[in-house]
């Protein structure tokens, strides 16, 4: 196997999709044998870039999916084709707080190619800006893309693939067989949902997140109109990646912001849901005022966003200092 073509997606549900779109329209001549999978995080994009081309001079495309480029990433990439003149670079994404930095990777152009739009979901950047003439599987998947990314649809069908999709790739974040697989189902245009396994998984997360929208409610705190529930490592595993989810399904039914801070192995995970788009405002003012002691990368949309933070703190101490920067900037 020769490497030519590597991909890094997101390994949420607008990302797998993006993914399947892409090698689907672009890729082809790659599969199977000349293209690398690799699903990522925005908190973990660097270590899982590097990884990814270490040690590979025959690469001619990277393409970067759905993964709320920043600052650091980007000069990592300033690298790569500096250090590399074979290779390509294709960032395709959605997210807002990547606005600036992508638009300062543009003037790299033709070397790193950047396709972004204000929209639902990253899918929905790839049908407004180079896939035309999709088939109605593609079309189906836009749709779920945008609904997984808090988009509405009157269509019952869509919200359920959507809800399994979004679910099964939450509670199983790091089960590589399945998210890669789901991609390479999407080329294939199986619909991979279907599937007796991914019922049964689906099945298990709905559970799992039930019994957290539960845990929320017992112990949820209010500060100053903004609910904080506080996770340590061991609920962190369990949930693994439901907390979005279970943030987002919570405020619907309290209709005020929502906070979930959690230990997550050597970091801090602080996870913003808001009624009034100030979830990415939140995390720019925690960043700047806090960023002498912490170590504190965020991304994400007006209304809903997340922070990692690396602090020298307990869970306890560090909860309380979120506390009173809310009573400071929000009350």
């Amino acid at each position: 196997m020769t490497v030519r073509a590597v991909v890094i997606y997101h390994g949420d549900c607008d990302g797998v999709i993006s993914a399947g779109l892409y090698i689907r329209h672009f890729l082809l001549d790659y599969v199977p044998n000349n293209i690398m999978l690799k699903f990522s995080h925005p908190w973990r994009l660097n270590e899982d870039l590097e990884k990814s081309i270490k040690n590979l001079n025959t690469i001619e495309i990277l393409i970067l999916l759905d993964l709320a480029i920043g600052v650091n990433i980007a000069n990592k990439l300033r690298e790569i084709v500096k250090r590399n003149p074979s290779i390509n670079i294709v960032i395709v994404d959605h997210h807002l707080s990547s606005t600036s930095v992508l638009k300062e990777l543009q003037e790299l152009s033709p070397r790193i190619k950047v396709l972004w739009n204000k929209v639902q979901s990253t899918p929905e950047v790839l049908a407004i800006n180079v896939i035309r003439n999709l088939n109605e599987f593609e079309q189906v998947l836009i749709k779920v893309a945008n609904v997984c990314e808090g988009g509405s649809t009157n269509e019952q069908h869509v919200r359920e693939i959507a809800d399994k999709i979004k679910l099964v790739l939450a509670v199983e974040p790091t089960n590589e067989q399945l998210i890669r697989g789901a991609v390479e189902a999407i080329v294939k245009g199986i619909e991979f949902w279907n599937s007796r396994e991914f019922n049964e998984k689906y099945s298990k997360a709905k559970w799992l997140l039930h019994t957290l929208l539960k845990r929320i409610e017992e112990r949820v705190e209010n500060v100053c109109n903004w609910n904080i529930a506080i996770f340590r490592a061991a609920e962190s595993i369990i949930y693994a990646g439901l907390f979005g989810i279970a943030s987002s399904e919570f405020i619907k039914k309290i209709r005020q912001n929502m906070l979930i801070i959690r230990e997550e192995r050597e970091k801090i995970v602080l996870t913003v849901r808001t009624t009034n788009d100030q979830a990415l405002e939140f995390c720019k003012l925690f960043s700047s005022k806090y960023a002498n002691i912490a170590h504190i990368t965020y991304g994400g949309h007006k209304e809903a966003a997340s922070m990692t933070i690396k602090i020298d703190k307990s869970l306890d101490d560090f909860a309380t200092i979120v506390k009173n920067f809310i009573r400071e900037k929000f009350c």
